[in-house]
């Protein structure tokens, strides 16, 4: 495996892809058991979405436009499309996980655990089906084609630890 001064930035998010796919697990394993507990239900898809919510910035502020700035005229209109469907699946990852989010929110309040869980549990389903697939090709046809410079890995580095305040004590 490549040390971080020689990991291209594909490698660098393949490796945080892996990261997410441990967050989504813990996840998955907390809404599988027969009475998941709110909060830490609550804190597990927090952090889930969160870190997904910058592995994606990390990817359409740094690594989308590197990406197209340095391919060919021929190869451009074919990258653009690819781009697009990988930006429309980065919009249903984050809607979703919002929905599941404000479903999560309102079980303390009015008790209805069993059937918000339910939903919930779908919503998550949905996200990690989805997600495997989207990774996957992301892995096979974007990351390959990465700028290698230092200045893209730093960038999307630094991306990948701008998590928001509430994580800074974790």
């Amino acid at each position: 495996m490549p040390t971080d001064e020689t990991a291209s930035p594909g490698d660098i998010l393949e490796r945080d892809h892996r990261e997410l796919d441990q967050f989504l697990s813990e996840l998955l394993n907390e809404l599988a058991s027969d009475a998941p507990d709110a909060v830490a239900s609550y804190h597990k898809l927090d952090l889930f979405w969160a870190r997904l919510a910058v592995h994606i910035r990390a990817e359409h502020v740094v690594l989308f436009p590197a990406l197209l700035a340095s391919a060919g005229e021929a190869d451009r209109e074919t990258l653009t499309s690819n781009l697009a469907e990988l930006r429309h699946d980065h919009d249903f990852f984050m809607k979703q996980l919002a929905r599941a989010v404000k479903a999560l929110r309102l079980v303390p309040d009015f008790g209805n655990q069993p059937e918000t869980f339910t939903v919930i549990r779908r919503l998550i389903d949905e996200v990690a089906t989805r997600l495997t697939q989207h990774n996957h090709r992301e892995e096979k046809t974007i990351y390959p084609r990465a700028d290698r410079s230092p200045s893209t890995r730093s960038h999307i580095k630094k991306e990948l630890t701008n998590l928001p305040n509430r994580f800074s004590s974790q």
